[in-house]
């Protein structure tokens, strides 16, 4: 039984962890970023001004990065409408867009055996088991939907709601909801695995609350837990001996 992920694993999962870090922080600031530096130089010059950004960092970008040549484009595209009608709609589209974005990169993910949050899960908690693969195969599906929800709202809002309708949304709302979420999906998945490997002041109080030997579900948690801290402590002794 493997209770460390290979160093290749690693890097691959932190490459996905940065860049998914990434789109999310460009995703916050855009909104306020957008606002501010349209009064400031209007719909055309901020599109001019964003596109020639775009124009720079494409070269940079690699060969083999389809998924982010296609995200480029898009924003291109949306740019270029902007600087060419002087409509300030289109570069509010911005951050629906990068939602579409993120939900395509958790959909692609789903193509390959694990997913996006296996590969994460996997790198923050080395010693997560392999019954989890189903689990986050499904939750990386309800955020895709999440994001394609978040897309449609904010797209909506930019062409057909108030600019400050759609600054509330993409800026604090949005975000807010996905917050709430995140908790709620946090209780549920302790509750449904039972898994309490650190023991923290958490686990010790949920643990009282929703007991690992109670459902199949924790007692298989408790049995790889068992192994991991037996193979671990193999491991440790023969290293000692050797």
């Amino acid at each position: 039984m493997a209770v460390t992920p290979s160093s290749e694993a690693r890097r691959s999962a932190l490459g996905l962890a940065l860049g998914g870090a990434a789109v999310a922080a460009l995703a916050v600031v855009t909104p306020w970023a957008l606002e501010a530096l349209l009064g400031r130089l209007g719909p055309r010059g901020l599109a001019l001004l964003l596109l020639a950004v775009t124009a720079v960092s494409l070269p940079l970008r690699r060969a083999r990065a389809g998924g982010g040549w296609a995200a480029a484009a898009g924003m291109a595209a949306l740019l270029a409408a902007g600087a060419a009608s002087g409509d300030a709609r289109f570069l509010r589209l911005v951050p629906a867009w990068i939602y579409v974005v993120l939900a395509a990169l958790f959909a692609a993910s789903l193509r390959r055996q694990g997913s996006l949050l296996e590969s994460a899960a996997r790198w923050l908690v080395p010693e997560a088991p392999g019954f989890i693969r189903g689990y986050c195969r499904v939750l990386t599906a309800v955020w895709v939907a999440i994001f394609l929800a978040s897309a449609t709202i904010a797209g909506w809002l930019a062409l057909a709601g108030s600019p400050d309708a759609w600054l509330r949304f993409t800026s604090r709302h949005v975000w807010l909801a996905m917050g709430a979420f995140s908790a709620l999906e946090f209780l549920v998945r302790k509750t449904w695995f039972r898994n309490y490997f650190h023991g923290g002041p958490f686990e010790r109080c949920w643990s009282r609350l929703f007991p690992a030997e109670r459902t199949a579900r924790g007692r298989r948690s408790l049995q790889y837990i068992a192994e991991y801290r037996a193979e671990l402590a193999r491991k440790t002794a023969a290293e000692r001996g050797g």
